[in-house]
């Protein structure tokens, strides 16, 4: 009993560093798409015109 124990509470331990690890990478994704243009001069490339963005 002491074996299986053991084991589970390996599995246990590595499952969690896995979800820390999945979690931060899945942060660090958004965080790199998510741009911020608020206040920035951008020209329009757009034909039918540009809009406003506060």
């Amino acid at each position: 009993m002491d074996i299986l124990a053991r084991r589970l509470t390996i599995i246990t331990l590595l499952m969690a560093v896995f979800a820390i690890m999945l979690a931060a990478a899945v942060e660090t994704d958004y965080r790199r798409s998510a741009r911020n243009d608020t206040g920035k001069l951008m020209a329009c490339a757009a034909s039918h015109g540009c809009r406003a963005a506060l």
